[in-house]
């Protein structure tokens, strides 16, 4: 039996890179599902640069349901992360 025979019959997610970009991507849903959960209710997002560029827009974000709707979005970030995680981990 060849080195090509083996290989076969892996699976293609468990190879070592495969691994890194999933880390990757665990990491980076995880980051991503953070900052849209949590920054619509700080300070920061009252007062940053892009609501100057639109002014007429600035009602519309201030809403709680638009920052809902963006943490919502953070949520789903944050539920990706989860099953991609425990999906590594078996």
């Amino acid at each position: 039996m060849g080195a090509a025979d083996q290989t076969a019959g892996r699976h293609p997610e468990s190879s070592g890179a495969s691994r890194v970009i999933r880390v990757i991507i665990i990491l980076f849903c995880l980051e991503i599902g953070l900052i849209l959960l949590l920054l619509p209710w700080t300070l920061l997002w009252d007062n940053n640069f892009f609501f100057s560029l639109a002014p007429e827009w600035n009602q519309f974000w201030l809403n709680f349901y638009a920052r809902g709707a963006v943490s919502g979005l953070g949520v789903i970030n944050l539920w990706i992360a989860a099953t991609e995680a425990l999906r590594l981990a078996r």
